[in-house]
């Protein structure tokens, strides 16, 4: 009898499971010690797990090639994130005031461009920013 070949997870379902471990580091790490994070765009103070807390892309996360970069995903309220659209002139003024304009030039060369992100590169994505995660336990 031939052994049924285990099904691999599809490459969407990896995705999601590589937004949360990321979205989760991103917000963990920024927290102080009292899990206290900022908005980098309003500077609204709110804890890491709640309060509103989310992982804002500067580049949207539809830009597979910049979607897990650290340097395009920040701690931004919710107001900031979902309501004001990502906030994008505070948000520029952050990236270019934190990395410089080469990083800022080099995230918004990514909008409107394909980019294809495969099985072994999202499961290492995944194993990288768990261990991060594994980090603060």
């Amino acid at each position: 009898m031939k052994k049924k070949r285990k099904k691999l997870p599809s490459i969407s379902s990896l995705e999601k499971k590589l937004d949360i471990v990321f979205q989760t580091w991103v917000r963990r790490s920024a927290a102080d010690e009292g899990g206290t994070v900022q908005c980098v765009t309003c500077n609204k103070l709110m804890h890491w797990t709640g309060d509103g807390a989310q992982a804002g892309h500067f580049v949207k996360r539809a830009n597979r090639g910049v979607r897990w970069d650290p340097r395009n995903c920040h701690v931004q309220c919710t107001r900031c994130n979902s309501y004001l659209g990502g906030n994008d002139a505070a948000y520029a003024a952050f990236i270019i005031d934190k990395y410089g304009r080469s990083v800022f030039d080099e995230l918004m060369s990514w909008r409107g461009k394909e980019f294809k992100r495969y099985r072994t590169d999202l499961d290492a994505l995944i194993d990288e920013y768990s261990a991060k995660l594994g980090a603060f336990a």
